[in-house]
């Protein structure tokens, strides 16, 4: 693979925007138009996309707390509108770091299906970044201190770069949430805005940039 650059959306399902979903905020419309920007802009620009499902057995709800969320076989674990590209694979749960020869040649979007909310707990797409080598991230999503949060520590691990466009990810302004922010910016993540990303010549924010709204993640 020789790609410089992906677009990285983590688990943007239907609990997070739907207002019939257990984590629905009334401002999520907004980030989700922002998501939706971000997929349209990779596409157009042919940029990879990795996109991320969680589902979670029902008989293990209860150790999401009092709202559980994208649980196995509910409305709620449905993608959301607008983020699945007309090319796209779906790798599921496989445990088994097999991939497709040339997968980026065939295929404009691969998703991958999980249990737990840290993306490198599924073989195949660890052996996916592996083998992608250095490049950029442009990371957008759900879930600030669950699946952001390890995804970014996970990648700047592995010394690649993380951009957070802090415009489309749904968060919230808690203490955990803040220490996630903290956390991310002390291992060299850049957060940015999606205009910033998008527009040619808008020139990128260092440092934590963030929406006067805020949701619960």
């Amino acid at each position: 693979m020789e790609h410089k650059r992906f677009l990285l959306d983590i688990d943007t399902q239907l609990d997070f925007f739907s207002p019939a979903g257990s984590r629905y905020a009334p401002w999520s419309p907004e980030v989700a138009a922002n998501i939706r920007s971000l997929f349209t802009w990779a596409l157009q620009r042919q940029i990879p996309i990795i996109s991320t499902v969680l589902r979670v057995r029902p008989s293990e709800s209860l150790l999401m707390g009092p709202e559980p969320f994208c649980l196995e076989g509910t409305a709620g674990e449905g993608k959301l509108p607008g983020t699945i590209a007309p090319n796209y694979i779906d790798l599921g749960m496989r445990n088994s770091t097999d991939l497709p020869r040339d997968i980026f040649a065939r295929h404009r979007q691969v998703i991958f299906e999980k249990r737990v909310t840290d993306i490198f707990s599924h073989p195949a797409l660890e052996r996916l970044v592996t083998e992608a080598g250095p490049a950029e991230y442009i990371i957008c999503g759900t879930g600030m201190a669950t699946g952001l949060l390890p995804a970014v520590l996970g990648l700047r691990h592995r010394d690649l770069d993380v951009v957070l466009a802090t415009d489309a990810i749904i968060d919230s302004e808690d203490e955990v949430t803040k220490n996630a922010y903290r956390r991310m910016e002390t291992k060299g993540a850049i957060f940015s805005l999606t205009n910033e990303l998008i527009v040619p010549g808008v020139r990128r924010t260092a440092g934590r940039v963030r929406q006067p709204q805020s949701a619960v993640a």
